[in-house]
């Protein structure tokens, strides 16, 4: 809250709402001790002049990690484009993203809180497994570390029953891989092969919007979501007291 820092983050705030008054935003910032990313979702809630306009240019820039999909029915396809920066599972209270599936019907995606499914349906018989290999594959600590890297870590990787990750030698069903996308939220990277509806092959292709790979953390340093930013990954090392957005080895 030192006076440097305060007017550093009001021209920000002053950038970001450029109709509002400059009184009215200080005093909110106080009010959040500084914090521009609390400040401004204040100001969002409670809107005012070119509020409603900086919201929607707030989350252009800061878009989620979900980016959007492409169905190709003909070709038993879908693409899906991910941003990796951000936690994948974190849904801010806005409204959801609203697509057309193949039969033209709008479905929302990215808002089941839960799911729950009857034991022995044969249509998630893999479901644990594959929800194991898509969690470890997606955990910034755990796997990556091999030679072959985690399940669904790399976007130009084929993870189908021939992958050495894959003991079960098996591959998804429809209702396994969307549960991990749209239940769980896990941006899958690479070629997933799948059974359809009605049993026939297809291919789920997870795109990174930089074509990034996911990597495992260095030693000492750790993670966070940021909900101010839609779920912006944070990344923290406490030994040598540094704090910042991009993950550590995009840096070297």
């Amino acid at each position: 809250m030192d006076p440097e820092h305060l007017e550093k983050e009001l021209v920000t705030l002053k950038t970001r709402f450029p109709e509002l008054d400059e009184e009215y935003i200080s005093n909110i910032l106080r009010d959040k001790k500084g914090h521009v990313g609390k400040a401004t979702q204040a100001i969002f809630k409670a809107g005012g002049e070119g509020v409603q306009e900086a919201e929607e240019e707030f989350y252009k820039k800061y878009p989620g990690a979900f980016q959007g999909r492409i169905l190709r029915p003909e070709m038993c396809d879908m693409f899906y484009l991910w941003n990796i920066s951000y936690d994948g599972s974190f849904v801010r209270d806005r409204p959801s993203k609203i697509f057309q599936d193949k039969d033209g019907k709008e479905v929302e995606l990215f808002q089941q809180d839960s799911f729950m499914f009857t034991p022995g349906d044969p249509r998630y018989e893999n479901h644990d497994y594959f929800d194991s290999l898509a969690r470890k594959g997606n955990s910034a600590y755990n796997d990556g570390e091999n030679d072959f890297g985690g399940w669904g870590t790399d976007p130009f990787k084929t993870y189908d029953e021939n992958h050495i990750l894959n003991e079960r030698c098996v591959i998804m069903t429809i209702y396994e891989l969307e549960v991990i996308l749209h239940v769980w939220k896990i941006p899958l990277l690479g070629v997933h092969p799948y059974t359809n509806e009605d049993g026939l092959r297809c291919n789920y292709i997870g795109k990174e919007v930089r074509n990034r790979v996911k990597k495992k953390l260095p030693e000492g340093w750790t993670r966070s979501a940021s909900k101010d930013y839609n779920g912006l990954w944070c990344y923290i090392n406490e030994e040598k007291n540094i704090v910042q957005w991009s993950h550590p080895l995009e840096l070297e």
